[in-house]
């Protein structure tokens, strides 16, 4: 026997890393108990199948069986030769009957026999015998794999076949023996590592076992490698971290494949997940299905993704391949891409088309795709997906790219970083070769950025060229959107309401969640601008409930209409609800500057009443309404919150500060009704009662013009609180019920609020006058002014107290834990803790119990910006 044969023909010795497998063995042992007369073991290269069966080889030597091993390459693929080395593989040992002579005939009628005389002889042993074939993936010869097989049918009585390769043949026998429970088999999926065993293989201290397990998905090979490479105690940073490990794990791997399959799975890295179907529109090729099961026999490493008849490659070979490893195949990466793009559009995986397209290197194709796929992800709101595929393209120089980028930070309630972003793709657009929608949507997006800024006049004359008739449907939305939006902004109201009613009407129409979302708010701030606060209410509302069936419940996009909710509650006298909601607008640093502002007035309202420091509270009040006034902000807001303040600066007796204010009020708005309901308040106050009259008489006639229905209704409460005050209690019935009813047609009772506790006791007393009104007189009646309330547990810890100013930013827990400068565990912990003593049981929740009690500061004050906590 010269050296070549002995070498095949014997147990081959192990490496250093020798991976103990008890599990499997177990396995095979059952196997070989059972009586299986074949055992396959297939599975891709370095998972370990020859260290599996030499384990399982010296267990059964030891065990007293005869284990004959044959280890095969493509020059045994011939009969006689293949035969020659089981026959030497068959040994005499201790129990078999002696040595067998008998050469493989030639000819392969006459090896039948031959063949029946060697299993014979086989069989004659007092042990049982195991013929190990290893490598079997290089028989390929139909006749030999015919003499196989006969041989494995006719094997006698304690004779085990095991074959172990990459591919096993397909032996007629083993479908015989499959049914009759006689074939053991051990797959790839067995063959792969558990965390138990990863964990054995390294030491006990080794912290991202699971980190490790995750990045090579068990594959032995890759673990063992890992082992050898890395640093004992975090092995997995060679795995994640090295492109040497790559290249020494897949490169001397992915040279054994022919040349076929090497291309066939560069292109399957670039298309995964995919399907036959798919292989073959990359390939351009009807030979797909062919080139797909060879290279699933080859490698090994093609494995089944989530979908049913969908594939995908083994993590790390894919990795290597798209990282463009040293000896991975060159194929022509953007012609697969802008195949790839034009089939996932046809199939509608707009996510997957947008990759591609921006891979292709084609901006013709980029620009046709993220017209179709790019604003459909924007538009069905699955800006996740859009937002993962932006960051993976975030080196490809595209305007296209760079608007759908800006426009989805405004999707998300980022204006500012949507306004950079916008300034970036404007920097690449020198040209100005922007076309339609493209063109159209930056001229809405630079609008909505400018009312956010408090530049409504700016934004609504920039609309004023788009012709919203000949755009996508969806585009249009999103100009009219703009549009009505800037038309409230510019109290051209009448223009708005007839924008705002078409913009829902046709958003209820489009699968476009995005669009209903934002047609329904702007429809919320229409209504609350003409304050109309119940349909104002049932808008947002719907614009809440759409939010939050896509996923969007603590979004800064729906702010605007949580902030309607809070302007409404706060009209309705529920001071719990506004604060509630909100909680969703203020201190969010992400706020534009116009929504901030208004729920930073709303804010100081609700704060009064319970505050340990009410001028602080009302003076920060009255310095909001005097930059409205400068700046023009809308005059039924100024009019509301100048009514509010002057409640305020009389409780506390802040004559110069009510002076102040009614200088303003008649410098930039004229003799108004708000400015002489205010006057005849104090006269009021001051048992003035006929300069009252004289002053409250004018505008309940309407004569004088009031800026808000909210300041009419207030002056004929406090009317009727005149004639009360004079003994006229059918005058004053007649007041309120003027008064109720406008409250009533407009959602809003805080105006007869303000006309103090003797409006409050006679409604209460006479309240069976107005039937009609009797929700209304129900708020009114049952509204106190409550005192501060005290915590519901034990006080609040410092660091709580910390943590508690910082939750209505709305920042993760990790970066809450950046911030505080502590971990992400006792950050959990504190909260828990405030939520408990709080008692509430969300973020929300906490936000509004804590601005109610108090615990947040009365005057917002500039937040600290909170670092990414990426920033480690």
């Amino acid at each position: 026997m010269n050296s070549i044969i002995r070498a095949k023909t014997t147990v081959p010795g192990i490496g250093a890393h020798e991976l103990d497998r008890p599990r499997l063995i177990a396995r095979l042992d059952a196997f070989r108990e059972a009586g299986c007369g074949a055992v396959t073991i297939g599975a891709a290269a370095g998972s370990g199948k020859t260290t599996l069966a030499v384990q399982w080889a010296r267990k059964r030597v030891g065990s007293g069986d005869h284990v004959a091993w044959v280890s095969l390459d493509p020059s045994d693929d011939v009969p006689a030769r293949f035969w020659g080395l089981v026959t030497e593989a068959l040994e005499p040992s201790d129990g078999t009957p002696g040595r067998w002579t008998s050469p493989p005939p030639a000819a392969p009628a006459a090896r039948i026999g031959w063949l029946d005389a060697l299993l014979d002889h086989a069989g004659g042993g007092t042990v049982n015998s195991v013929l190990v074939l290893d490598n079997c993936e290089y028989l390929r010869d139909t006749g030999l794999l015919l003499e196989v097989d006969y041989a494995v049918q006719r094997a006698p009585q304690g004779f085990t076949v095991v074959f172990c390769g990459r591919q096993l043949p397909e032996l007629p026998s083993f479908y015989r023996l499959d049914l009759d429970g006689a074939l053991g088999r051990v797959g790839q999926e067995e063959l792969m590592l558990r965390r138990r065993e990863v964990a054995r293989l390294f030491a006990s201290a080794c912290p991202d076992v699971d980190l490790l397990l995750d990045a090579t998905e068990g594959w032995p090979a890759a673990v063992v490698l890992a082992q050898a490479m890395g640093d004992g105690k975090a092995p997995a940073a060679a795995v994640t971290h090295s492109t040497a490990y790559l290249d020494r794990l897949c490169g001397q791997l992915f040279p054994s494949f022919s040349e076929e399959v090497r291309s066939a799975l560069a292109v399957m890295a670039l298309i995964e997940p995919f399907t036959v179907d798919d292989l073959c529109t990359a390939l351009a090729s009807t030979d797909a299905p062919r080139v797909f099961d060879a290279a699933v026999r080859a490698s090994g490493l093609v494995v089944p993704a989530h979908a049913p008849g969908s594939f995908r490659l083994h993590r790390l070979l894919s990795r290597w391949l798209l990282d463009g490893g040293s000896g991975a195949t060159a194929i022509d990466r953007p012609l697969v891409h802008a195949r790839m793009a034009r089939r996932r559009l046809r199939q509608a995986r707009h996510a997957e088309a947008l990759a591609h397209a921006g891979r292709a290197g084609d901006g013709g194709l980029l620009r046709d795709v993220a017209a179709v796929s790019g604003l459909h992800l924007l538009w069905s709101n699955d800006l996740a997906a859009l937002d993962a595929v932006l960051r993976d393209l975030g080196s490809v120089e595209s305007v296209e790219l760079g608007l759908l980028d800006s426009l989805l930070s405004f999707a998300m309630g980022e204006p500012g970083r949507a306004r950079r972003k916008l300034e970036r793709a404007d920097q690449m657009d020198q040209q100005g070769s922007l076309d339609a929608p493209f063109s159209a949507l930056r001229t809405a997006l630079e609008a909505h950025l400018m009312l956010g800024r408090g530049r409504p006049e700016e934004a609504l004359e920039h609309l004023r060229g788009v012709s919203v008739e000949a755009l996508p449907p969806d585009v249009g939305l999103f100009v009219s959107n703009a549009l009505s939006a800037a038309l409230i902004a510019t109290t051209r109201l009448n223009e708005a309401a007839d924008a705002a009613r078409g913009c829902v009407a046709t958003a209820d129409e489009r699968d476009n969640p995005g669009a209903r979302i934002d047609a329904h708010i702007t429809r919320a701030a229409l209504a609350t601008a003409m304050e109309d606060f119940t349909p104002a209410a049932r808008d947002a509302w719907t614009a809440i409930r759409e939010g939050e069936l896509q996923g969007l419940r603590y979004s800064p996009r729906l702010r605007p209409a949580h902030l309607v909710l809070a302007w409404g509650a706060y009209h309705q006298l529920d001071d719990d609800g506004a604060r509630f909601h909100n909680a969703f607008v203020f201190r969010a640093t992400s706020t534009p500057p116009s929504v901030a502002h208004s729920a930073s007035k709303l804010r100081l309202m609700l704060s009064f009443p319970s505050s340990a420091k009410p001028v602080e509270v009302a003076e920060g009040l009255l310095e909001r309404i005097r930059f409205d006034l400068a700046h023009g902000a809308q005059p039924q807001d100024v009019a509301v919150c100048s009514l509010q303040v002057a409640e305020m600066m009389l409780s506390l007796r802040r004559v110069e500060d009510l002076t102040m204010l009614k200088v303003d009020l008649r410098r930039y708005q004229g003799i108004s009704g708000e400015l002489q309901v205010i006057s005849a308040w104090e006269h009021l106050l001051a048992g003035q009662l006929n300069r009252a009259r004289q002053l409250l008489t004018p505008v309940a006639s309407e004569y004088v013009k009031s800026q808000s229905k909210v300041g009419m209704t207030t002056a004929l409460a406090m009317l009727a609180r005149l004639e009360l005050l004079e003994n006229r209690p059918f005058k004053a019935r007649e007041a309120l019920e003027r008064a109720l009813a406008l409250a009533s047609a407009r959602g809003s009772v805080r105006g007869i609020r303000f006309a103090g506790e003797t409006v409050r006791s006679a409604l209460e007393r006479d309240r069976h006058h107005y039937p009609r009104f009797a929700r209304e007189v129900d708020l009114l009646v049952n509204q106190r002014r409550r005192p501060v309330q005290e915590i519901a547990g034990p006080p609040l810890t410092p660091r709580e107290i910390e943590l508690v100013a910082l939750l209505p930013t709305f920042a993760t827990v990790d970066e809450l834990a950046l911030d505080l400068q502590i971990s992400t565990n006792t950050v959990k912990t504190h909260l828990r803790g405030i939520y408990r003593k709080l008692g509430v049981g969300t973020r929300r929740e906490a936000i509004a119990a804590a601005d109610k009690l108090g615990l947040l500061a009365p005057t917002p004050a500039p937040l600290r910006v909170l670092r990414s906590a990426g920033a480690r």
